[in-house]
């Protein structure tokens, strides 16, 4: 009886032994699998890429944050011109330092209409030496118009926006 996979040995083989080459040493025949110095190659060549691959993530949702940010404060801005069209009385923007939030309120302050927090409480854990707003204080009139200028930088690890608003209203993210 014959065997179905090659060989006159007894028994059926499923597979087929592959030729044996005279001239390749034993030692080498028998070797299978990876040296620890091939694994520690390849450890250290994925630690390095995931090491640079995890700074510029890192920068990226730095970047993110600082945009968001302007884009909330410029919303913001846009809001108090409307809601001051709207009630037909003057609104104020306010910067609390303290607080780490710009605040839209009644010329009397008791009543919030918007409050943008910029802080650790907002998940945008900016700090206070990365927010530079002047004035703090402005005053947006019924007709469109505010009293003075307003400006407001965002900066944090080398990235920054600036949002700019002008006497007329008009608001831009730098």
């Amino acid at each position: 009886m014959g065997s179905a996979a090659g060989g006159s040995s007894g028994g059926y083989r499923l597979f087929r032994l592959p030729a044996v080459n005279p001239a390749v040493p034993r030692a080498y025949r028998l070797r299978r699998g990876f040296t620890l110095l091939e694994l520690m190659v390849v450890v250290v060549i994925g630690g390095v890429i995931g090491a640079a691959a995890l700074v510029k993530s890192g920068s990226i949702i730095t970047q993110n944050k600082i945009q968001r940010a302007a884009q909330r404060l410029q919303t913001d801005v846009q809001q108090a011109y409307a809601i001051a069209a709207r009630i037909r009385q003057p609104v104020i923007l306010r910067w609390s330092s303290s607080s780490l939030e710009l605040q839209v309120t009644n010329r009397t302050q008791t009543t919030i209409y918007r409050r943008t927090p910029l802080g650790s409480s907002s998940g945008m854990n900016l700090a206070s030496s990365e927010i530079t707003v002047y004035p703090t204080t402005l005053t947006v009139f019924p007709n469109g118009l505010a009293a003075d200028t307003f400006y407001v930088r965002l900066s944090k690890s080398g990235f920054s926006r600036i949002v700019r608003v002008s006497k007329a209203g008009m608001v831009r993210v730098q």
